[in-house]
């Protein structure tokens, strides 16, 4: 039996504990003849002084009797201080004094102890050894009796130990039966916590926790890996004609191949993207959680799309609030300020508008906007489901704005479509709390 099981330790805790009764009983029933003895010693001096009352000098003390209840007796009777006045019988030595008041324990079956008259000490002893064989062969005889009773409530209590530990256990045996069947074949299964004792809930709690992330990043990976197979398809399929074709052509539509690669390499970027923020996205090179300011993230999102803007002759009107502050989500922001900046240049029109301003004082506005036709906002959320596009014939990919949702709702903030005459896309961005550490500008 390994002492590393639960059922050993539960087992050995209930045999130790019925042990240690087993232990007391027999301690008790050793002690109470040593009770009984003393008891009666006292009933019969109580007896005796009942009929004789020793006088102050002890002339009388040898009316006590010396035979009495089958046992020899002996007296002494001494002053307060221990003085001896008397002693019977006579010609027998005399009893040591002792201090009613400090008798031991140990002494008070053979020997005991009167005040008379409040300045005489009675110290009386009887030789009990008769009664006392009796009752050593009185208690051997029930110790006997008893220690056949004890070991069949040994063996109750064992039989009974064994169940009572298979039926403490029996809950956690199931759960362990049920968290065996749990896989890709059930992976919504989960650990029930309804018949488990208490103290092992919180260890079942933090595993079907652990399982809800575990399921949660599998269905994350099976849903990248159809996503790609199913988007990935059709460019490949383009560009394989478009190859095997080339191989017959003296001339080879070269700008068309770079153009496919070019669409791949965006799409192969976006799944990238959207995965890494389906997984809580990254955080700051150090881990560190180091306020930073909004405005700094704008102007350099702007910054990476400005030379592709410039290239088209297009603009970005750039209008911020300063003293915004954001906890060190640097990248994710960027990235989705970014991506929004990206859908604007491939699908809309005219002058860009980026726009920052407090929305109330745990969240920020940050709007982007271009010349292109509104769209109702109750029809907007379409616009965010993963590879939907305006137009399917469109360039892109259309994963750039279920990547900004994605990355704002990890952040607890969201994305949304903007009212406005022209199309726009809102961010609502939780800021930091205030805090005094220096903020990065």
């Amino acid at each position: 039996m390994r002492m590393n099981s639960l059922r050993s330790r539960l087992l050995l805790v209930m045999a130790l504990v019925f042990a240690l009764g087993v232990g007391n009983v027999v301690i008790y029933l050793l002690d109470l003849d040593e009770d009984i003895r003393a008891h009666v010693l006292n009933e019969q001096v109580d007896t005796l002084l009942a009929t004789v009352t020793p006088a102050p000098d002890g002339s009388n003390l040898g009316a006590l009797p010396v035979q009495f209840s089958a046992s020899d007796w002996r007296y002494a009777l001494y002053t307060r201080a221990g003085d001896l006045v008397a002693s019977a019988p006579a010609g027998a030595a005399p009893l040591p004094f002792r201090n009613p008041e400090t008798l031991p324990e140990s002494a008070r079956a053979a020997i005991t102890t009167r005040l008379i008259d409040g300045d005489r000490v009675l110290v009386a002893s009887r030789n009990d050894w008769q009664d006392c064989e009796e009752l050593c062969q009185l208690f051997r005889a029930r110790m006997a009796g008893s220690s056949v009773v004890i070991a069949i409530l040994a063996a109750i209590s064992l039989v009974s130990i064994v169940f009572l530990a298979r039926w403490m256990l029996g809950s956690v045996r199931r759960a362990a039966d049920l968290a065996a069947t749990i896989g890709v074949a059930h992976p919504d299964r989960r650990i029930p916590l309804r018949e488990l004792p208490e103290e092992i809930v919180p260890l079942a709690i933090s595993a079907n926790q652990a399982l809800d992330r575990l399921s949660s990043a599998y269905e994350i990976e099976r849903r990248f890996t159809a996503d790609a197979a199913h988007e990935l398809r059709t460019p490949l399929a383009v560009l394989d004609l478009r190859l095997q074709k080339a191989r017959t052509e003296p001339s080879p539509d070269w700008s068309a191949i770079a153009r496919d690669m070019e669409q791949m390499r965006h799409l192969i970027d976006q799944l990238l993207v959207l995965a890494r923020a389906d997984q809580g996205g990254e955080r700051g090179p150090d881990g560190s959680d180091v306020p930073i300011g909004l405005a700094r993230i704008v102007r350099e999102a702007v910054a990476d799309m400005l030379p592709a803007y410039e290239a088209a002759s297009r603009t970005i009107d750039v209008a911020v609030a300063e003293g915004l502050v954001v906890a060190d989500a640097h990248r994710q922001l960027r990235q989705a300020l970014r991506n929004l900046l990206d859908n604007a240049f491939r699908h809309g029109r005219g002058q860009v508008s980026v726009s920052l301003a407090s929305r109330d004082e745990r969240t920020a506005v940050l709007r982007v906007s271009d010349e292109g036709p509104a769209v109702a906002q109750d029809e907007g959320d379409v616009l965010f489901e993963r590879f939907h596009k305006g137009a399917q014939n469109s360039p892109g990919s259309g994963l750039g704005l279920a990547i900004v949702r994605r990355i704002l709702r990890n952040l607890g903030g969201d994305a949304r479509i903007g009212a406005g005459p022209t199309f726009a896309i809102e961010l609502i961005v939780p800021l930091a709390p205030p805090r005094p550490t220096p903020v990065r500008a």
